[in-house]
């Protein structure tokens, strides 16, 4: 069912902010989906209505730093809304690669908004919408979520092929043309965005340390299984005749940290005389600059961080966050994402 297939916005604004429940905003790049949102917002929060928004653009977010899905309960449309209420670290600005994390993301902001009491929650997506990746993406998160309402921006028929499928007696499918007056921002243009979003989001983030002890690693085996002991460490690098830094055993594979790289000879000798099936290889600046987030013991997001340095000696991770975000973390989920100009922030 189409509520407006003549981009009656007002109509469909007035509708959603009375009577809707979860409103998803899908189009391409540049057609108006984030100025939408807080229109609708907007509206809905001077109805008297509860209204969470989540932000699930990780590229060219506005709510919460990019690499995350933020969501936050607004009162109004306040500024800056770099500290959202909570989020969900995908740890890239692309979903290309990260299409589970973006989709569960997306999911689990939505259950947080409705758990504050959220009486209309709206989800601002991506521009990712062409070809597999862009449909499995936004079928996987109206799969999941379930919105009562879904707002198409088109400016000819793009989305046809993806919505067809989904109208039905629960889901309103509203389609609008983007506004003659939406800006289209280069690739330099929302590089800089980005760049600006973290300088802003670590202005006041100091170097703190963390112990290998005190946290386990997710979505990498680093700080994911069992410290080898010196004697094992000893004996790996007799093996391959090279130092090694660290050690960590998971399941029929091991993880070491060398300061040179490892010859291929040595290493399938090391698999053969350890009988494991995999080795993980890294250097100690393959961590450095990596975005992080701090998890705490109720697995909720304490605050992103960037490290700095890892002292393998003494076991020790320097991470540049805010301050004390450290002392209540019991989880850090390490991306592969390089903030550029990371120095400067």
């Amino acid at each position: 069912m189409s509520l407006d297939t003549l981009g009656d916005r007002r109509h469909i604004i007035d509708e959603i902010a009375e009577n809707g429940h979860v409103t998803m905003v899908i189009g391409r790049v540049d057609t108006g989906k984030s100025t939408f949102c807080r229109q609708l917002a907007s509206a809905a929060i001077g109805k008297g209505r509860k209204v969470g928004v989540v932000d699930s653009d990780i590229g060219q977010s506005w709510i919460g730093p990019p690499t995350t899905v933020g969501m936050k309960m607004l009162s109004g449309l306040q500024y800056p809304m770099l500290f959202p209420d909570s989020f969900y670290f995908v740890g890239n600005v692309s979903p290309e690669g990260h299409l589970l994390q973006t989709a569960i993301g997306a999911k689990l902001m939505v259950e947080e908004a409705q758990s504050l009491g959220a009486e209309l929650v709206i989800i601002d997506t991506t521009g990712l919408v062409d070809g597999n990746i862009g449909r499995a993406l936004k079928l996987s998160k109206i799969d999941l979520i379930k919105p009562d309402h879904i707002v198409c921006f088109q400016r000819d028929s793009e989305l046809e092929a993806l919505i067809k499928w989904i109208e039905s007696g629960l889901c309103k499918v509203c389609r609008l043309k983007p506004s003659r007056f939406v800006e289209k921002k280069s690739q330099n243009q929302r590089f800089k965005y980005r760049l600006e979003q973290f300088r802003d989001y670590f202005s006041d983030a100091v170097p703190q340390e963390l112990s290998f002890l005190q946290v386990f690693g997710q979505r990498e085996i680093f700080l994911n299984g069992r410290m080898a002991n010196d004697k094992e460490i000893d004996n790996i690098s007799e093996i391959i005749g090279s130092g090694v830094l660290y050690a960590e055993w998971f399941f029929k594979g091991l993880l070491i940290v060398l300061i040179d790289s490892l010859d291929p000879m040595k290493a399938r000798q090391l698999c053969s005389q350890l009988r494991i099936d995999e080795l993980i290889v890294k250097k100690p600046e393959d961590f450095e600059d990596l975005l992080v987030a701090l998890i705490d013991k109720d697995n909720k997001p304490i605050s992103l961080g960037i490290i700095e340095n890892i002292d393998f000696m003494n076991k020790k991770i320097v991470v540049k966050c805010k301050k004390d975000s450290v002392l209540d973390a019991l989880k850090i989920q390490i991306s592969r994402f390089r903030i550029p100009d990371v120095r400067d922030l």
